[in-house]
């Protein structure tokens, strides 16, 4: 079997690939469904979504924004009657990883109860994506 992936740049597939999710999102809204946020993974690779890195190192894969909260949004944009190209256009600025510490996780995650969510107040179009780790005072470039 030919592959024609090689006529695609990484970027490109990027974009493929959230445009992809949006549908499958999409489909799932249509189906009545929720589905699993392991889909993220499965569709994206965490290799393409990787920005950053705190300043203290680690290795910890951090979304952003929690996959729940994007798969949740798409589900509401849809109700809302928007369309794939705008879910994807939302997922794309929310979806990317930073590389962080075992000590910065667990500080947001149990210290502040942002596992899977963001701080008091933020909001989808209007909030800054990286609220969660400037919020805990993580550093990253």
């Amino acid at each position: 079997m030919t592959t024609n992936i090689a006529k695609h740049t990484q970027a490109e597939q990027k974009q493929r690939a959230i445009k992809r999710l949006a549908q499958i999102f999409r489909d799932h809204w249509e189906e009545g469904r929720v589905g699993s946020t392991r889909i993220f993974e499965h569709v994206v690779p965490d290799a393409w979504l990787i920005c950053a890195r705190s300043s203290s190192g680690g290795r910890y894969r951090e979304h952003i924004v929690p996959c729940v909260l994007i798969r949740d949004q798409s589900m509401k944009m849809y109700q809302a009657g928007e369309l794939v190209e705008a879910v994807a256009k939302m997922i794309e600025r929310h979806l990317a990883i930073v590389l962080i510490s075992e000590e910065e996780k667990n500080r947001m995650d149990k210290q502040r109860g942002w596992k899977t969510t963001m701080p008091e107040g933020w909001e989808f179009g209007s909030g800054d994506p990286f609220a969660r780790l400037t919020s805990c005072g993580i550093e990253f470039s």
